[in-house]
């Protein structure tokens, strides 16, 4: 019986962080972390700040993901630029950055920003975004933003990029 206990319990434990190191590439469509829980209703206590909301084919602007408060940190998020529902451009992390990483989905490289392990919330991320050279619609930026495993605000939007 113990034995049997300590594999449902192993089991228990590595589901319950198996997405540590980021999103899995599988979520990049609903853009929901399969956490066991239902996603918070509450306000979005984070903003997505967007360097510039007008830009050209090609450009690339920051794009900043920040608490609203000191105490506003979180320990896992998603993002992507989207049309529709589908991401577009590609992001440019710091081989520095401890914090995120490229993800990848669909089938192009490098279109969405994923957390590494976070020990500790942080209250900010930055990211560079490039829109496409042959784009020429609005972009939104959306972003999934955990606080930790319980407490996650899903497919939170940006203000709109124009993109002439």
């Amino acid at each position: 019986m113990e034995f049997k206990v300590f594999i449902v319990l192993v089991a228990f434990v590595g589901s319950s962080y198996c997405y540590s190191d980021g999103a899995p590439s599988s979520e990049c469509s609903s853009m929901t972390p399969r956490h066991h829980v239902d996603p918070q209703k509450s306000s979005f206590p984070y903003n997505i700040i967007l360097s510039k909301n007008k830009i050209r084919a090609g450009d690339t602007i920051e794009i900043t993901v920040q608490g609203k408060t000191a105490d506003d940190t979180f320990k896992g998020l998603l993002v992507q630029a989207r049309v529709g529902d589908t991401a577009v451009g590609s992001f440019d992390v710091s081989p520095s950055s401890q914090y995120i990483q490229l993800n990848d989905c669909g089938n192009s490289k490098g279109n969405a920003v994923t957390h590494k392990k976070i020990t500790n919330g942080i209250r900010t991320v930055k990211m560079l975004w490039k829109a496409p050279a042959n784009l020429s619609e609005k972009v939104v930026v959306y972003a999934t933003v955990a606080r930790n495993g319980g407490t996650f605000w899903v497919n939170q939007k940006s203000d709109v990029i124009s993109v002439n």
